[in-house]
């Protein structure tokens, strides 16, 4: 009896452990088959899936830049178009009354991490000097509500004038006012803005003594307006249109409207940019330079200059071209120009070597307004026509020689067509002589002329508190009627230099060379006792300033600043000897209303 519940058991323990088998592999074959369908559909959704699942890597060459040290005249303009914030302008009406210095508008001295100061809205300078000069200026800021603001600046800068041997006065003054309003939300920037200059010069420059009374003041005025608006995405970017009138003391006057408008598609994630011009130009003279009726010039340009950018690793292009077509409204012609538009760069080494070329062209739009800001002392008598490149080619090599220095070398030849060069007029002998027609102004005469030039600029960060900028250009012209390129120099070179002493004491310094030019003095009429050298060369100069700027408190400062300081008596300008040297002290206050 024992022996049969024992073989009892022993079945029963062999058909659980055989059931326990079966539901196992019951239980293995409905996994599977349940996974195989997992797996079914899993494929069959991602055959559905739009998401690709390729590894993209974009990559972009950097492309290191060094600021501009050098720029002998800006165009004043109704402020910025590119940023919604205002900057603070330290600009001087230079000419050549005084130093020919320009300060740089480079980039802002690069201080230590000190404590965090206060930031005011408002600032206000005002300082004097000899030769009777006075500086001041005015900015204001105020926040109307998010994202809006109004502001506005006033600058004068003024000189009784005071240089030795001069037959007429040489006093000047500068003053502008502009007003702008800023709008800016998410998705666009609306900027729009007033303003108003009054420029006085003196044609101080005879050739030669005279007993003829002359007034030899002129009066500059500009009235501008302007309005642009910028949209942060979208195939319309910005827009933008400018209008200025500019007339003088001799009832000259000029009208220039400008409209611009930029495009941006993304063709194969490359954009294609596209810039729409439209440029209106009509003035007219009193008189022209011998009595006469004086000339009207005027025309109507309308531009594209759509161009395409493609990246690959190190390798960067930018493809396009300007078409322009222009209307002349004076003397019925019409003409189209079209440009070359294309830049190449490769970095050879990283960011150390960056080899780039390019071949550009354009059509510039003279205007009386931009001669008399390059050479105030010009007769209101020019006759006004545009320019134009039809070619300019450029080799160069630029990178980052160490974290702390970067450079840029490039050649480049150009052909310019209708080039304007200023040149001295010809000396009237007259009964009744203008004012400035006794060989103490500059006419603008045209010329085809290529222009082979050589560039290098260097710019050292040697520690926070010093940055260093050189930069030198050599020129050979060749003129096609003209027997030079008048008054144009054959080499150029700058220095500027910013140092921080302390969190309260900061300097800048520059150092300035122009080569020598040429220029021409002619007669009409009955000699003239005294002998004049026709063709003569201006001799090279060098001019050498400073400035140095102490905070007195967070809201008050004093500052000095010291032009020619070699007291070197160079001409800028044919007969314009300039101011030696100079010295002006003032004071600064930041403030808030």
């Amino acid at each position: 009896m024992h022996q049969l519940k024992s073989i009892l058991k022993m079945k029963t323990n062999y058909m659980n452990n055989k059931l326990i088998k079966q539901l196992c592999l019951v239980s293995i074959l409905m996994l599977l088959f349940k996974t195989d369908n997992l797996g079914a559909q899993n494929k069959e959704s991602r055959s559905q899936d739009t998401i690709d699942t390729q590894v993209v890597s974009i990559v972009k060459p950097y492309t290191p830049k060094i600021s501009d040290a050098f720029k002998l005249k800006q165009t004043p303009r109704m402020g910025s178009f590119e940023t919604p914030q205002k900057p603070v302008k330290y600009t001087i009406f230079s000419i050549p009354v005084a130093s020919t210095f320009t300060p740089a508008k480079g980039n802002s001295v690069r201080l230590d991490k000190f404590k965090k100061e206060k930031l005011f809205q408002n600032y206000a300078s005002l300082g004097y000097g000899n030769y009777g000069t006075i500086s001041g200026n005015l900015y204001l800021n105020q926040r109307l509500g998010r994202g809006e603001r109004i502001g506005g600046y006033f600058e004068h800068h003024s000189s009784q004038g005071g240089i030795n041997d001069l037959q007429l006065e040489d006093g000047f003054s500068n003053n502008n006012i502009q007003v702008n309003y800023v709008k800016n939300l998410k998705t666009f920037v609306w900027n729009s803005e007033a303003a108003f200059q009054r420029q006085a010069v003196n044609w101080y420059g005879l050739p030669f003594e005279t007993t003829t009374a002359l007034d030899s003041k002129q009066v500059y005025s500009t009235i501008e307006l302007g309005s642009d608006i910028q949209f942060t995405k979208g195939v319309f970017r910005s827009g933008e249109i400018h209008l200025r009138r500019f007339s003088d003391a001799y009832e000259s006057q000029e009208y220039q409207l400008r409209g611009e408008t930029k495009l941006q598609l993304n063709v194969l994630d490359s954009p294609i940019n596209s810039i729409i011009k439209v440029d209106y130009l009509k003035g007219s003279f009193a008189k022209n330079y011998n009595g006469l009726e004086g000339p009207n010039y005027g025309n109507i340009q309308f531009s594209v200059a759509p161009s395409y950018q493609y990246i690959q690793d190190d390798f960067t292009v930018s493809a396009g071209f300007r078409a322009y077509y222009l209307m002349d409204t004076e003397q019925n012609k019409n003409d189209f120009y079209i440009y070359p538009n294309i830049e190449v760069s490769y970095a050879v080494v990283n960011s150390i070597v960056v080899a780039y070329a390019a071949i550009k062209g354009d059509l510039y739009q003279n205007t009386y307004f931009d001669f008399v800001q390059s050479n105030p002392f010009v007769s209101p008598t020019l006759e006004i026509r545009p320019s134009s490149t039809p070619y300019k080619v450029i080799v160069g090599t630029k990178g980052k020689l160490s974290q702390t220095i970067g450079y840029d070398l490039n050649g480049s030849f150009t052909r310019e067509q209708n080039k304007a060069l200023f040149r001295t007029h010809s000396i009237q002998n007259l009964s009744v002589p203008n004012n400035y027609n006794r060989g103490n102004s500059f006419g603008v005469v045209y010329d085809d002329v290529e222009v082979f030039n050589i560039s290098g600029a260097l710019e050292i960060d040697m520690s926070q508190k010093l940055n260093v900028r050189l930069k030198g250009d050599l020129y050979r012209f060749t003129s096609d009627m003209q027997p030079t390129a008048w008054n144009l120099p054959e080499f150029e070179a700058s220095l500027f230099l910013d140092y921080q002493f302390s969190e309260k004491l900061i300097m800048t310094a520059n150092l300035f060379y122009w080569g020598s030019r040429q220029d021409t003095t002619n007669f009409e009429g009955q000699l003239i006792p005294e002998p004049i050298t026709p063709n003569f060369t201006l001799d090279s100069f060098l001019d050498a300033n400073i400035q140095i700027t102490y905070k007195i408190t967070n809201q008050f400062g004093a500052f000095v600043k010291a032009n020619n300081i070699a007291n070197n008596s160079y001409n800028r300008w044919n007969h314009y000897p300039v101011q030696g040297f100079q010295i002006l002290g003032g004071v600064s206050y930041k403030f808030d209303f």
